[in-house]
């Protein structure tokens, strides 16, 4: 465990390749082989494992799980549920941590929008978040899916955020919540202190989501560092709880631990130190859906934790009151195997916990209830969500704009002789690599969650010909584009990669992570896997072969993107002939790009 003074001229690493294998199948109900995602398992495989450092405070941190409580079913590195998670923070607990050491846990929110034991419900989240909460969190925040919609809101609110349980752990320093009667309430405590345990460590903790702009009439975001600048609350806590009187501070939320181009968390932790100079800053993570760990100050570290239920963040910190704590970080594959090693269970008859079969069991009964094992075809070999080019063969969003899209019809209303069409979507509807097998109810959910409704806008050919270049030229949309994407750019362009690109005969695919640490922050040794830029939409064409500039055609969007078609379409204009408005968008119909994908796998 090394001391950051050692360590913190040379840091910054950046993130380019963190690389993973996003491998799913289905069916619970089905034997399928599996030999199109991994090897036979080897032997050895504990050999392969980097250990956990047990420090005085320990950590445990999960993020954008959105979902997933069910185990990624044929990914043997991602095979465990929500249940062994919870025997495993028992299990830790109980066989890693002496009587002089404390555990926190944490969550940075989004718990929806990616899987259909989470998606298939109304309202989403229905009975996950009764699963989610049998965790028993120290500390646990909103991500930016919990506001997408209001009755999504108002769940978080009640049954998470003032629950008897978790109302004393849930923080959100700069969202708040609308009630019916239209009061604007802190959605949960703006901050909250406590003194550990064991080691008696005082404790002030604070949240964040990123700088997040929502029109959900149930929720308010302000900015964070406009949050500290301007509202009395924090004037107060700097009154009750001076650097004297604290050991550390805890910053846990949705938002990105390295974010070069708006340096959130950055000025966030400037603002702190100014106020703070000379104690601990914790940072914990998320939204950018990677694994990372990066070095504000020689006091202050962020930990980030993945996504999809693939990633366990541990960190531990030593000698908080030096000059020179000591950091370490791991990344847990979220697998049995990991879980019993890393726990210190002789043998994995002990692993599983009364709760933990419980819950586990929770999570059966609602998959069968959901009926997500029901098969609607094959997939014939995997499309990958990031791991390919955007044109490969074995991309997902090559077989989407090339095979899937052209499947729409509109309805009957809207004439269809015409001199073509454009078809368009955003890359961030799609959440998931398509895996060769079975494809399930679930599988339609994993791959493409969200509801899209089809909107369409007649236009000369030559302002619809320049649209996808136009939104995707310009910096990073935020509701248009995979938040991956945008953060592994960012950081590659900031440094230069400095970990060896691991192709081994032993060895899965799965994340090989680089970060201010090194290139051996994860937990289990793997093969490594690009990552490509993914932009922000794709389209297909479909047009007459000779069509001119000043023909019209239908250029046909997801309803959500409206606003920023016509961003696009104006701003292309540059004549000025007309402004294009809300009135010019008309209802297209149609099926959602998730039916059209099922059709397809159907009549494959």
């Amino acid at each position: 465990m090394g001391g950051m003074g050692s360590v913190y001229g040379s840091l910054m690493n950046s993130v380019c390749y963190i690389f993973f294998l996003v491998l799913l199948t289905s069916s619970l109900g089905f034997s399928f082989p599996i030999q199109w995602a991994f090897n036979e398992e080897p032997s050895n495989r504990e050999n392969l494992l980097r250990d956990v450092e047990v420090g005085k405070l320990n950590f445990i941190h999960t993020t954008d799980t959105h979902g997933w409580y069910g185990s990624h079913v044929n990914q043997r590195d991602y095979d465990a549920n929500w249940g062994d998670l919870v025997s495993f923070v028992s299990k830790f607990r109980e066989n890693r941590l002496q009587g002089d050491q404390d555990l926190i846990l944490i969550d940075t929110g989004d718990k929806t929008d990616g899987n259909g034991l989470s998606d298939t419900t109304s309202p989403i989240g229905l009975n996950t978040t009764d699963i989610f909460n049998e965790m028993d969190y120290d500390l646990l925040t909103l991500g930016n899916h919990e506001l997408y919609r209001p009755l999504g809101t108002a769940q978080e609110y009640y049954k998470t955020a003032m629950s008897e349980k978790f109302k004393d752990k849930y923080v959100s320093s700069n969202v708040e919540f609308v009630t019916d009667e239209g009061e604007v309430v802190p959605f949960g405590n703006k901050y909250v202190y406590f003194e550990t345990k064991n080691t008696k460590t005082k404790i002030l903790a604070m949240s964040f989501l990123f700088n997040y702009v929502t029109y959900n009439p149930r929720a308010k975001v302000t900015p964070a560092l406009k949050e500290l600048q301007e509202k009395a609350w924090f004037q107060q806590v700097l009154k009750s709880y001076p650097e004297s009187s604290i050991d550390m501070i805890v910053v846990f939320g949705h938002m990105p631990v390295t974010d070069v181009q708006n340096r959130e968390i950055n000025n966030l932790h400037a603002f702190l130190r100014e106020h703070y100079p000379n104690i601990v800053i914790q940072y914990f993570g998320g939204h950018s859906h990677i694994r990372d760990f990066t070095v504000l100050d020689s006091k202050s570290t962020g930990l980030q934790s993945g996504r999809f239920a693939e990633t366990v963040g541990f960190l531990s910190i030593d000698d908080v009151h030096s000059d020179d704590p000591n950091f370490f970080r791991r990344y847990i594959d979220f697998n049995k195997r990991s879980f019993i090693y890393h726990s210190n269970v002789s043998r994995k008859e002990k692993f599983s916990t009364p709760k933990g079969r419980f819950v586990t069991q929770m999570v059966d009964n609602l998959r069968k209830a959901l009926n997500l094992d029901e098969i609607f075809g094959f997939v014939p070999k995997t499309y990958y969500f990031s791991s390919r080019p955007i044109n490969s063969e074995e991309s997902i969003y090559h077989l989407l704009k090339s095979k899937v899209l052209s499947g729409l019809k509109p309805d009957t209303k809207v004439n269809s002789i015409d001199n073509g069409r454009f078809i368009m979507i955003n890359t961030g509807s799609v959440r998931y690599d398509l895996v060769k097998g079975p494809f399930s109810k679930d599988t339609e959910f994993i791959v493409l969650p969200f509801e899209s409704e089809w909107q369409y806008i007649e236009l000369p050919f030559k302002i619809a010909s320049k649209i996808e270049d136009f939104l995707n030229s310009g910096p990073y949309i935020a509701t248009l584009g995979p938040p991956r994407s945008k953060f592994i750019n960012s950081r590659c362009s900031e440094t230069v990669n400095s970990c060896p690109f691991i192709n081994n005969p032993v060895l899965t695919e799965g994340y090989t992570t680089s970060d201010s640490f090194g290139c051996k922050g994860d937990d289990t040794k793997h093969n490594s896997l690009h990552e490509y830029n993914i932009p922000n939409v794709i389209q297909h064409i479909d047009v007459n072969e000779n069509i001119s500039d000043e023909e019209t055609v239908k250029f046909v969007y997801y309803s959500f993107m409206q606003r920023s078609v016509l961003e696009a379409v104006n701003s292309i204009d540059k004549v000025k002939t007309r402004l294009y408005s809300e009135g010019d968008c008309k209802t297209y119909g149609g099926k959602s790009t998730r039916l059209l994908l099922r059709e397809y796998i159907q009549n494959l």
